[in-house]
């Protein structure tokens, strides 16, 4: 079936920019071209033609760091606990999350880790028993014993347990390799085991990337040749200047931090843990560390940490402002091509979305109004194609996909 998605403005990625009342068309899962105003082929008997006047229409949105396993809402062990004892109520938590996800206008996202719940889910959306953005999963992440979230991972000590770790991943389905190299401690794991889970997520043809917020972690990582890090944070100059000179990609997540410090008690947070957060807001080292790294030339992708307290997946505009607040960019449209065409690059999926472009996957967001003007409009998603199929229909998700 050929749709024609007709006077829209456009946001193309970052390829060329804005289109004005542009047409884009889609022939089964694929876009066929976007041509300016008067350029486009006359629509056949039988093709489809949505008129978008008044509204955006642009790529499919990446969340490059989520949590599928948890929802935003519960206490992260007791889901992650959940996740494994009880697989159907663990399933039923992922569907209702990735409904989330493309109520927010996102067609991709990485899942790093709540077990196998980010494979499970993959696996739903691909044979259509469920609808949701297309997911490249983690597996497991993998922490030392009692490492940071040990309740959620696959614990590992040693580099000969820890290439076990890898290839455990591996089999299971896993598109990333995803460790644990800081929490409790500035680097949890030695330089032996991390460059034994480096070489060896390589070895597969595995990118791996690291929670690595010290300067001790960041370093053994992009020494050992890491592919990305999250979180980013407050690096020494060396290791900053490693990261961009060795195209270590960072996935920034503020909003953790701004909606749990701002949102918390509504939430229902501990006050103490509120309170904890609300100080580090105050002097918020890691977040301006991450706009010095931008600044320096590193590589950025979009990630919310959606499943993190007080992060539903369903909010991806929250992250937009905390970075625009914080100085990590300075125009929304900046931030759009990170979070099309960047994270696309970054996933290594940018031959086949990411952008509208003749030959990439009809991966689409339509929101009302205009998002590269008033960010807000963002919040207003009308309607999402993941693979030329439209799977929301103004604002919810349909029925049946």
């Amino acid at each position: 079936m050929t749709i024609h998605l007709t006077h829209a403005n456009t946001y193309d990625g970052g390829v060329r920019g804005r289109w004005r009342d542009a047409t884009v068309v889609v022939d089964g899962t694929q876009i066929t071209g976007i041509f300016e105003p008067g350029a486009a082929p006359a629509p056949a008997a039988g093709d489809t033609v949505i008129d978008l006047t008044g509204k955006t229409l642009m790529p499919g949105l990446f969340n490059c760091h989520a949590h599928l396993g948890w929802d935003g809402y519960g206490d992260l062990q007791e889901q992650s606990e959940e996740a494994a004892q009880h697989p159907v109520r663990a399933g039923l938590r992922c569907a209702y999350d990735l409904r989330g996800c493309l109520e927010a206008g996102v067609t991709t996202i990485r899942d790093l880790g709540v077990h196998h719940t980010g494979l499970a889910s993959r696996n739903m959306v691909r044979r259509g028993i469920i609808a949701g953005p297309r997911v490249i999963p983690s597996a497991a992440a993998i922490a030392c014993t009692g490492g940071h979230t040990w309740w959620a991972v696959r614990q590992a000590d040693g580099p000969v347990d820890c290439r076990r770790a890898v290839r455990e991943q591996m089999r299971a389905g896993a598109e990333w390799i995803k460790v644990m190299a800081s929490g409790h401690e500035p680097q949890e794991f030695t330089d032996e085991e991390i460059q034994a889970m480096a070489h060896e997520a390589h070895l597969h043809g595995l990118p791996i990337t690291a929670h690595a917020t010290y300067d001790p972690s960041a370093r053994a990582c992009v020494l050992a040749g890491f592919d990305s890090l999250e979180h980013g944070g407050n690096y020494a100059p060396d290791v900053e200047d490693l990261i961009v000179e060795r195209g270590v990609w960072i996935t920034p997540t503020f909003s953790p931090l701004t909606m749990q410090a701002r949102h918390g008690i509504d939430w229902g947070m501990k006050p103490a843990d509120v309170e904890r957060r609300r100080k580090t807001l105050e002097n918020p080292v890691r977040l301006l560390g991450v706009a010095r790294l931008r600044k320096k030339g590193a590589k950025l992708a979009f990630g919310t940490d959606s499943g993190s307290p007080v992060v539903p997946h369903n909010d991806i505009v929250s992250e937009m402002e905390a970075l625009l607040e914080f100085g990590v960019f300075e125009k929304v449209e900046q931030i759009l091509e990170v979070a099309t065409k960047r994270s696309a690059e970054m996933l290594r999926v940018l031959d086949t979305t990411g952008t509208i472009e003749a030959g990439k996957r009809a991966d689409l967001a339509i929101a009302h109004g205009d998002p590269l003007t008033n960010l807000q409009d963002l919040r207003r998603i009308d309607k999402v194609f993941v693979g030329g199929k439209l799977v929301v229909d103004a604002g919810a998700v349909r029925r049946g996909m």
